[in-house]
């Protein structure tokens, strides 16, 4: 009986569940609308998503039953899902439902064009360019279809992928109006227009290579610009053709009030500007409404009925309905179209390689961050973005840093507090810095118990006391040296771990002797010196950068200073866990600011003046010993992912790079990032940061440093050697 009752029970349950259909809802969709279409008897909820990437991965694996993706998206979702997710509802923009196309690029030319000729009669022709804007549905795929099928690849290795473009453009059109950004870093930027001046000079301001017109992101300067005769072809949209041309297919007879113009087709033809469909280079299908492949059926069913008017005001079908119609009118149901169908009616859906430039390999540290990477290395392409990014996954950040030294890997995106490390063991480089939100810059203090701050009046009371670091070689270590540098209470060395040493009795500085983080050349009585107050781990052993070591950390550091420890260096974010949950009293310490007074209260509220260094706490990483040009294609890669996919982009983002993934987060980036900023940036944490190695970056150019070291040691040897031959 008890088992009857329990078949019945499974059997209503799962009823009941295949009744409940999941509708993603990223933020455009708000939570006063996801309670409304929960109200009386909805079969529809809300399933929270970050974006449409998250979306369709739920759909495939049975979390979400359906949701709204433009074109774009629903690209991107292919490439991993082709046959797990389908359309099954065209949405349409309510003026423009007899299109069957969202957008449509197409190629203008005069009529005196020679059709014999094809693609060809456009050399040194002139190529009038709408721009390129982050604020249109273009992204750069599509801008640049039509030139990249024009003219051929030829790849030079010694200039950027940007640079390649440029003169295989230069080469084939001769000249150009081609108005916006080329590039997203804007001295590489510059430098490209005053290099190749001719890809400006149709323009009508070429000085500063734009159009006076830039009506619609620009294809209407385009448009004048080849109608002037200055170019022999513009690539625009369909819609702005025919509205700039005066195209009127109503009456007995086709017309246009600008004649002399036509269609220049894929395939080299030529059609009027007065057929009803023109010869597009690209359609882009419109948004739709996409499901999991075995819920199709039933819910184009549904759909059908849930949105047949009219509807109860607020009521769940009448929301239903308003989320819907932010993206247009439902025009066209059908069950059985697949997304490659549906996609390959205007466009190419599995894109080619990308013949110049090296791939980028982006080293990961877990299987959530190879997925997201796996997405982002696919979107990049499907944007346009040159060279192709790959992804290598490997179990670290050391082993990152290492198979990057080792040029298995090309970039890591790495917390500040390793930026030492990764410079001096492995030889890496700044690409890029990494902004983050103000409130989580890493501010560094240098902290002591209260009880003891009567031992401290100045930085120079620190000879001669126990110190306790978070981790050898961070950026609270890193922090110290700079302010002691500057305060003269060590020698102007590139010495470090000698030069502390010499300023501490003892310390407690853990991972000075790991493999990962140690410098080969540093002297046994120094590593012993600077971990001579850890305590003894479980292993007899000492001094290691792991949680078996209870002082490492910045939570270990306050251990520390219950113990042998008379002042710490902590990064303050890092020790706020403990303060919330009330394991440590604020009262009972007290800063010792850069300036070397005391802060005049207890705990850790100190304003950015007492710190001893507030920079950013991440920054992407490369090889040093990479060529120059290798790495301006990896930083203009990424900054173009950041123009299409992070906070600046106007356009909807198919994925948010910075922010979480699939419910993990800091992934190939900290969601604390704002932006990415190139090398010269003047942002003050930027600067700050940069600072910290200017000392370290004089010893590396000088050939100081770690070399200064071995020869040091080296010296020693020969000189023992000698008095005992003696």
């Amino acid at each position: 009986m008890k088992c009857l009752l329990s078949v019945i029970l499974l059997s209503l349950g799962t009823t009941w569940a295949a009744k409940i259909y999941r509708l993603c809802a990223p933020d455009d969709i708000s939570d006063s609308e996801c309670s409304l279409l929960a109200k009386g008897d909805s079969p529809v909820l809300c399933e929270r998503v970050t974006d449409r990437t998250e979306c369709a991965i739920k759909i495939a694996k049975g979390r979400a039953h359906f949701g709204v993706f433009n074109a774009e998206e629903l690209l991107l979702a292919y490439h991993f899902y082709p046959d797990e997710i389908k359309p099954i509802a065209q949405l349409r923009h309510r003026e423009r439902r007899n299109r069957e196309y969202d957008f449509q690029s197409v190629v203008v030319v005069p009529e005196s064009f020679n059709s014999n000729e094809g693609l060809a009669g456009l050399k040194n022709g002139g190529l009038c360019h709408p721009g390129f804007s982050k604020s249109q549905n273009w992204n750069d795929y599509i801008l640049k279809f039509f030139e990249r099928k024009a003219w051929s690849h030829q790849c030079n290795g010694d200039v950027s992928v940007a640079e390649n473009e440029a003169i295989n453009l230069k080469n084939f059109f001769g000249r150009a109006c081609r108005p916006g950004k080329w590039v997203e870093d804007p001295a590489e930027d510059k430098r490209l227009k005053q290099k190749y001046p001719q890809l400006c000079e149709l323009c009508d301001n070429n000085h500063d290579c734009a159009y006076y017109n830039n009506d619609h992101h620009g294809h209407m300067g385009a448009l004048e610009c080849l109608v002037s005769g200055r170019g022999k072809a513009a690539y625009v949209a369909y819609d702005y053709a025919y509205q700039y041309f005066g195209v009127n297919l109503t009456g007995p007879e086709p017309r246009v009030t600008k004649p002399g113009f036509q269609f220049l087709c894929p395939n080299g033809s030529l059609k009027p500007l007065t057929v009803s469909e023109p010869c597009a280079w690209i359609g882009q299908p419109w948004s739709a409404v996409a499901v999991k492949k075995d819920r199709s059926s039933e819910l184009v069913s549904s759909l059908k009925t849930w949105l047949a008017s009219p509807f109860v005001p607020d009521s769940w079908k009448d929301t239903l309905n308003k989320i819907l119609k932010k993206e247009g009118e439902i025009s066209n149901y059908t069950e059985d179209q697949t997304l490659s169908t549906y996609l390959a009616t205007g466009r190419e859906i599995n894109l080619p390689e990308k013949p110049c430039g090296n791939t980028i390999r982006w080293c990961t540290i877990s299987p959530q961050e190879t997925g997201k990477c796996r997405w982002v290395a696919k979107e990049a392409l499907l944007l346009g973005i040159e060279p192709k990014f790959t992804c290598v996954e490997t179990n670290s950040t050391f082993d990152c840093l290492r198979t990057i030294s080792k040029n298995l890997a090309d970039i890591i995106t790495i917390d500040s507090n390793y930026g030492y490390l990764a410079r001096t063991i492995f030889n890496l480089t700044t690409l890029l810095y990494v902004e983050p939100m103000k409130t989580m810059n890493s501010a560094i203090i240098a902290v002591v118990k209260n009880s003891q701050s009567p031992k401290f009046g100045s930085f120079k009371s620190l000879k001669g006391k126990t110190a306790c670091f978070p981790e050898y070689g961070g950026i609270a270590w890193l922090s110290l040296i700079n302010v002691a540098r500057n305060q003269k209470i060590i020698p102007d060395t590139c010495d470090y771990p000698q030069a502390l040493a010499g300023l501490f009795s003892g310390a407690c500085t853990p991972g000075i002797n790991d493999t990962d983080h140690s410098d080969v050349t540093t002297k046994v009585e120094v590593v012993q010196q600077l971990c001579s107050s850890c305590p003894l781990q479980a292993d007899n052993s000492t001094c290691s950068a792991s949680p078996d070591n209870t002082f490492y950390g910045d939570e270990g550091v306050l251990d520390c200073l219950d113990g042998p420890g008379d002042i710490g260096f902590v990064e303050i974010k890092n020790v706020g866990g403990e303060l919330r949950a009330g394991k440590i009293r604020p009262d009972d310490y007290r800063v010792l600011c850069k300036n070397g007074s005391l802060a005049v209260n207890t705990g850790f509220n100190i304003d950015s003046n007492c710190a001893l260094s507030v920079t950013i706490d991440s920054e992407v990483l490369g090889r040093s010993s990479n060529r120059a040009v290798e790495n301006m294609d990896t930083t203009i890669a990424l900054l173009n992912l950041e123009a299409w996919l992070g906070y600046t982009s106007r356009a909807r983002r198919t994925i948010r790079i910075y922010d979480s993934f699939t419910g993990y987060r800091d992934l190939l980036f900290k969601e604390t990032t704002v932006a990415l900023r190139p090398k010269d940036s003047d942002v003050e944490s930027v600067v700050a940061y940069k600072e910290l190695f200017e000392n370290f970056e004089s010893c590396r150019n000088s050939g100081v440093g770690i070399i200064s070291n071995t020869l040091t040691t080296v010296g020693g040897v020969i000189i023992a050697i000698i008095m005992l031959t003696q």
